[in-house]
């Protein structure tokens, strides 16, 4: 009887490991899960196909891409986490609508939203999402006569 439990228990313990390591060798790249989830939360919004794929490429050649960040990001796919649970997702949308020409459009949702290039601070000025509240396009045609 003594056997059989150890057998039982060493087959539990060898699939505990190789299940979790064959699902993450056999699963798709991490980029697969990060556009999944930037299309679930960006769900109302016309994203250009061509350009998203080019952000997320240039996304993550940016930052570290190990096997710890790959399952994190099938981890946060999985779980159905959202921007408010996981700072990865709100950095991610972030760089997404600062790398491309929502804020310029004065955030129409109802335009194509186009990748212009990957947002960097110090090489490119921040686009003012609220400039247009601020001032108006009627205020700065009568400063302009004046």
């Amino acid at each position: 009887m003594e056997r059989r439990k150890f057998i039982i228990l060493a087959g539990v313990g060898v699939g505990l490991c190789l299940i979790p390591s064959s699902l993450y060798i056999l699963g798709s790249d991490l980029k697969k899960y990060a556009a999944l989830i930037l299309k679930r939360e960006l769900f109302y919004l016309k994203l250009e196909p061509k350009g998203f794929d080019a952000f997320i490429e240039d996304y993550f050649k940016s930052i570290s891409n190990d096997t710890v960040t790959t399952l994190k990001w099938k981890i946060l796919y999985y779980s159905k986490s959202n921007w408010e649970k996981s700072d990865s997702i709100r950095d991610l949308i972030k760089y997404y609508l600062l790398s491309s020409d929502f804020f310029i459009n004065k955030t129409d949702e109802s335009k194509i939203v186009n990748y212009l290039g990957l947002f960097n601070s110090y090489k490119s000025p921040v686009p003012n999402p609220y400039s247009f509240v601020l001032y108006p396009p009627e205020e700065i045609d009568e400063l302009y006569k004046k």
